[in-house]
């Protein structure tokens, strides 16, 4: 009995005709870097038409907001020009926000009801911040007039610039981050260091002043040691630390479970939750709405959808939504893009078991943790300035 031929490899023309790409997160960042390199371009791409649709023209770097919020940098030392990498890319930009996925016919439609089709998608558009602790559906509805989410980051950029404007033409100034984690304690020092710079004041007016409110535990992933630190900084800004849980936040006051305090504005840095628009995809979604992936960053639903960063979530381990992840899981996802394009195998996102995480404290000083083991100083704040000044700058080159 003969054996059967191996199978050849796909043609040229069995190969996806439309790459499709849905946000400006580090993912699609770093595919347009590879795009633009013509060392790295793949023969196969000139067959392709690629699209990206995302928001806004300009991408936010997180890692370097608090910086900007204290004032340390201008919004343009923290900005990606997407619109200008696609141009350079010879990729087409639509500035629209993403409304639907139907995966099963391989198709997405906008706000503006405009429908595009894909042979191969990736979502890189990030997610919403968490608000169900509000505590009623006014409340909800109302979120933009209320509370200020951290995302999405463009409208929150809007709003911190008015939040100042408003303390710099008033007496006093009662700001509150409400959240645990590391992003909100980078924004609540952030927004003290710069309330405090308001005519020259310091830190012993409390007139304008930031509040901290992170319910029962303050940073529960991270060890004791690290925590402390980051205590030891709250109390060396006099920030104030409220150890209770926010419920509500109307006329003015904030409610929490023990409390009302009264509060000019009230931030939400409370983690994240799916963007609207996975309310309206058959895709296979987990949690509170992330697209479920697998290793690969692959959907496991629909084979020719990949996703990343805060949108997805893997279902083969534990990961935590963070920008480490971000970062990294979206080299993988880039380079698996072009793999999946040439037919080739695709690569595996493994977590390290450590990562380096450089907390921002407000006055150029910063705490650093690696695994177990944490250090803080001025030296830390320059270490992250390098680092972040130089993945902005390499990402714009």
């Amino acid at each position: 009995m003969k054996n059967s031929p191996s199978p050849k490899p796909p043609s040229q023309k069995s190969l996806p005709r439309k790459l499709l790409l849905v946000g400006a997160g580090h993912a699609h960042i770093g595919l347009l870097r590879q795009l633009i390199d013509a060392k790295n371009r793949l023969n196969s791409l000139n067959n392709l038409q690629i699209t990206l649709v995302t928001e806004q023209p300009q991408t936010i770097y997180s890692g370097m907001l608090p910086g900007w919020m204290a004032g340390h940098y201008s919004l343009a030392d923290i900005s990606i020009d997407a619109k200008s990498l696609c141009k350079r890319a010879g990729v087409r930009f639509i500035q629209q926000k993403l409304a639907k996925v139907e995966a099963d016919s391989s198709s997405l439609s906008t706000t503006k009801n405009n429908t595009f089709d894909y042979d191969l998608l990736s979502l890189n558009t990030g997610a919403d911040t968490d608000i169900r602790w509000l505590n009623n559906d006014q409340e909800q509805a109302d979120i933009s007039k209320k509370v200020i989410p951290i995302r999405p980051i463009y409208p929150f950029v809007e709003r911190w610039q008015q939040i100042i404007a408003d303390a710099k033409g008033s007496d006093q100034y009662h700001l509150a981050i409400v959240g645990a984690g590391a992003a909100a304690v980078e924004l609540v020092l952030a927004a003290q260091y710069r309330l405090q710079q308001i005519n020259g004041i310091n830190n012993n007016n409390n007139n304008y002043q930031a509040y901290l409110v992170c319910g029962d535990h303050l940073l529960p992933s991270f060890n004791e040691r690290f925590r402390q630190k980051v205590i030891g900084q709250l109390e060396r800004h006099n920030v104030k630390i409220i150890y209770s849980k926010a419920k509500g936040y109307s006329e003015g006051q904030l409610y929490t479970n023990t409390d009302a305090l009264s509060m000019n504005a009230v931030i939400a840095a409370t983690g994240v939750t799916g963007s609207a628009w996975t309310d309206y995809t058959d895709l296979q979604t987990v949690d509170d709405g992330f697209i479920a992936v697998n290793e690969t960053q692959q959907s496991v639903s629909h084979s020719n959808v990949f996703a990343v960063g805060d949108v997805a979530t893997r279902v083969d381990q534990d990961m935590a939504h963070s920008g480490v992840h971000a970062v990294f899981g979206g080299a993988v996802e880039a380079d698996n893009l072009l793999a999946y394009l040439a037919d080739k195998p695709l690569k595996r996102y493994k977590p390290k078991n450590r990562t380096l995480y450089l907390l921002s404290c407000g006055d150029k000083y910063a705490i650093g943790s690696w695994g177990k083991y944490s250090t803080q100083g001025r030296w830390v704040w320059t270490l992250k300035r390098h680092i972040d000044k130089r993945f902005v700058k390499s990402a714009n080159r």
